[in-house]
């Protein structure tokens, strides 16, 4: 059985999301499929760094853009040091997997491992799937060392060409989601309601992610002050001071319309019963979302990550959601109720087919034959 072997890292959850996606539909074509996260497993030190990625992602996302800034000039994942003193775990890491086929779906993970194998005269070939659906991009993703691309989109194949990938190193193919995020139909919304809880009325998703990091309690109360009849689903992930803050508002408030989640396995219950979402630009998030046919709004109120800006952009440019720099243009934009919401659903089919990575996988047949 040929072995896929997919490098992943906790840095965000897109990347994860990603990752099991691609493993599910490797898996389905009868691949013998391995995830692993090699920047965390690789030592302390490395841990520490995704630790502060993380804090960052979620606690000052606007500081994001001197970090992008940094680590494109320093290029560790470039650096001959660094190699030098990784060849060692790296040969021991694939030794333990002894894949047939490498992907990468991380812009830190193109370089080091793809490297090792060209040197060594490996006969692995290795591909990389942009999880970033928009530039600007991370530098990482541009490696000498990976034989072949994937991208979810026109403007990324372009933006990985100026970085200089040559064109026919490089293929399109869909986003891959999680098999699990798919349109509901009436009587399957109808069920979910009840299981909820939830009345008939308008139903809004914020979504604070796996981490609950952004100004999700300020959105909230904003969303609140604009839907007083609304149903609200709330999910504020690991962030046990955020759901406790706003389980205090809603007991104060006796707000009976409101669901406040912890970290949730389901996320695509919440998604697919709720007319709107809100989240953060995340690519897998966005993308989730838009594979039930649900619109979004995508959050960037305290500042966007450079790798999010051009999805941000790209909601209202392809009509498939809402954008908001400011908490006014959050409350605009729910003012303006499900009319409005509901009449980007034709152009969520128009901008994006779902596809949970069947023709990703397909791709890779070739090279594994």
């Amino acid at each position: 059985m040929t072995k896929l072997l997919i490098l992943s890292s906790d840095t965000g959850e897109g990347h994860n999301s990603a990752a099991s996606a691609l493993e599910s539909a490797g898996a389905a074509a009868g691949l013998q499929v391995s995830v692993r996260r090699p920047l965390e497993e690789s030592g302390r030190f490395n841990r520490l760094l995704a630790r502060f990625y993380n804090a960052l992602l979620a606690h000052r996302p606007q500081w994001m853009w001197q970090y992008f800034w940094f680590i494109d000039r320093c290029r560790p994942n470039e650096r001959e040091i660094f190699y030098s003193s990784a060849r060692d775990y790296i040969r021991s890491f694939l030794d333990s997997e002894a894949p047939d086929v490498l992907l990468s779906v991380h812009p830190m993970l193109n370089h080091f491992v793809q490297r090792f194998i060209k040197e060594e005269g490996l006969k692995i070939p290795c591909f990389t799937f942009l999880t970033d659906p928009f530039p600007p991009f991370w530098q990482g993703w541009a490696s000498p060392y990976v034989d072949r691309y994937f991208v979810a989109t026109a403007e990324a194949l372009q933006a990985l060409t100026a970085m200089g990938v040559p064109a026919w190193r490089i293929e399109r193919v869909p986003m891959p989601v999680r098999r699990q995020f798919h349109p509901l139909n009436t009587s399957q919304i109808d069920a979910l309601r009840r299981d909820l809880k939830l009345g008939e009325a308008d139903t809004i998703l914020i979504n604070g992610g796996a981490r609950g990091g952004g100004p999700v309690y300020a959105v909230y109360r904003r969303v609140r002050q604009a839907a007083a009849g609304a149903n609200i689903l709330v999910v504020c992930g690991r962030n046990a001071r955020l759901r406790r803050r706003i389980e205090n508002l809603v007991r104060e408030t006796n707000d009976r319309r409101t669901r406040v989640f912890g970290f949730v396995d389901d996320i695509h219950r919440c998604v697919a019963v709720s007319d709107l979402v809100l989240t953060k630009p995340g690519a897998l998030s966005t993308y989730e979302a838009l594979a039930c046919e649900v619109p979004v709004l995508l959050l960037g109120v305290r500042g966007l990550m450079p790798q999010e800006s051009g999805l941000f952009h790209a909601a209202t440019h392809y009509d498939f959601g809402f954008a908001a720099s400011r908490l006014d243009d959050v409350k605009d934009v729910i003012l303006q109720g499900p009319g409005a919401w509901n009449r980007l659903r034709a152009s969520i089919s128009h901008f994006y087919k779902r596809s949970s990575g069947q023709e990703l996988i397909e791709r890779l047949q070739p090279y594994h034959a």
